[in-house]
């Protein structure tokens, strides 16, 4: 077995701590980031000097054979052989190059170069990401134009309260995400810092040409202190709450699916390729995909939580307690990728069960804030024009009346300002066009936030 370090050591590592230490498992994710980390050193070094042209050469392409034999391959075929991703590579390329391969680590130490290929392997995770969240994005809208002008009861406290546009209420998700694609691009200006060259801690006497670097890999900027570059994982930490916020988005959505899929509101029928049914029960048909959603959400929030716990003791530099910051960020990259996608395909198969969304407005409670505003444009106070509409409202529950078919004398009663045209406030189509604010539930309002992120999202 081969090792990056060792000169000073007369015994062998322990078995146990070969098992315990061995982070290959992990950081395997990084091994195409890696290969091109080092095609850029290799590169690098020949600029400088360091490297001949021969070497360079052979160096690349061995490299790029090392490519096309991981293509494909599962990392657990070296897992017990390789400590990790670093010595994967460096073994290997010596395997099938030689001496020259001895020179590829020149000037590097394992911890500029494990948070390089992190910052770029979370860089294109970012690109991938935010892709699939405008495809969310625009599956959104493609169901809120499949609502059309359907009418449900928008809910506060999970009561009924006014009526509202089904489209405008998936919209609001539709706001959310993109609040969250804007987070991740926050998140990307202090990802594309490349470390390289910081070394073990204290930089390098070698002329390293870091600007070349960057260039090569892609990044805009250099850090500007070697001990921030391979200790600071303030980086990972925020996508994994950038992350942790769009779950949370993601549940909420979720949870309003589970609702709506019940019988209870009964609004949407899900697709059978996006549902699953009980081993006991023959009839059943459950929300799995938004389900799981929802509970995955917590183990992302933990992971944040986790990575903010193995930092906050951490004396600088680089300390091997770091080693934990990967497999709760990859393995939460993953899950969004996953549920991202999901989500698109379940939501863009969902069908409406228009009927009863028009049954859940045939409720003459959801209207009182249409008739406290009906009396205000009287010039009734608002207080007064309140405590007005809210005794009404007993008055129906205590009589068992609508109060769409309150006779005009029985609305007199509560104020002299009621005239017959309050029988008009009782539809749901008339609550939802009397709104003037911008953002509002209005349809016209809707049309045009529709037709805006399409613009957008193109």
């Amino acid at each position: 077995m081969k090792k990056l370090w060792g000169g000073r050591f007369k015994k062998e590592m322990h078995p146990l701590l070969k098992c315990f230490s061995y982070s290959l498992a992990t950081d395997g994710a990084l091994l195409e980031s890696e290969l091109s980390v080092n095609r850029a050193w290799v590169k690098m070094l020949g600029r400088i000097k360091l490297l001949t042209g021969r070497e360079v050469s052979a160096l690349l392409k061995g490299l790029g054979a090392l490519s096309r034999e991981f293509s494909g391959k599962a990392v657990c075929e070296y897992l017990k052989d390789y400590e990790d991703v670093h010595t994967l590579i460096q073994s290997k390329l010596e395997d099938r190059i030689g001496k020259a391969a001895k020179k590829l680590h020149t000037g590097r130490s394992r911890n500029d170069l494990v948070v390089t290929s992190m910052r770029l392997y979370i860089k294109e995770k970012i690109k991938s990401i935010n892709g699939r969240l405008a495809g969310l994005e625009r599956a959104l809208i493609s169901l809120s134009e499949k609502a059309g002008g359907a009418v449900i009861a928008g809910m506060t406290h999970l009561r009924k309260a006014q009526p509202v546009l089904m489209a405008h209420h998936l919209l609001a998700y539709v706001e959310m995400l993109e609040e969250d694609r804007a987070r991740l691009g926050d998140v990307l200006k202090r990802v594309d810092v490349l470390p390289l060259g910081s070394a073990a801690l204290a930089g390098s006497s070698l002329p390293l040409d870091q600007s070349f670097l960057a260039r090569e890999l892609g990044f805009s900027k250099i850090v500007s202190n070697s001990l921030a570059g391979v200790s600071d994982r303030a980086f990972l930490t925020e996508l994994l709450s950038v992350l942790a916020i769009l779950w949370m988005h993601l549940s909420r959505l979720s949870e309003d699916f589970i609702l709506w899929n019940s019988e209870n509101f009964g609004y949407i029928e899900l697709d059978d390729a996006f549902a699953t049914g009980s081993s006991l029960m023959p009839q059943k048909k459950n929300p799995d995909v938004f389900e799981l959603i929802r509970g995955r959400s917590g183990v992302v929030f933990g992971q944040l939580q986790a990575l903010l716990t193995v930092q906050k003791g951490l004396p600088l530099a680089y300390n091997r307690d770091l080693q934990e910051d990967k497999p709760g960020a990859f393995d939460a990259v993953r899950k969004t990728e996953a549920a991202l996608e999901l989500l698109a395909l379940t939501l863009g198969s969902t069908a409406f069960n228009f009927q009863r969304m028009k049954s859940s407005v045939d409720d003459d409670a959801l209207f009182a804030t249409d008739v406290l505003e009906y009396l205000v444009r009287k010039k009734v106070p608002f207080t007064e024009a309140h405590e007005t509409v809210g005794k009404a409202v007993r008055y129906a529950q205590e009589t068992g009346k609508r109060m769409s078919d309150f006779a005009i004398q029985e609305w007199k009663r509560f104020s002299k300002a009621f005239g017959q045209d309050v029988r008009q406030l009782f539809r749901a189509e008339v609550s939802v066009n009397a709104k003037k604010t911008i953002g509002s539930t209005n349809p016209s309002q809707v049309k045009k936030q529709i037709q805006r992120w399409k613009k957008i999202l193109k």
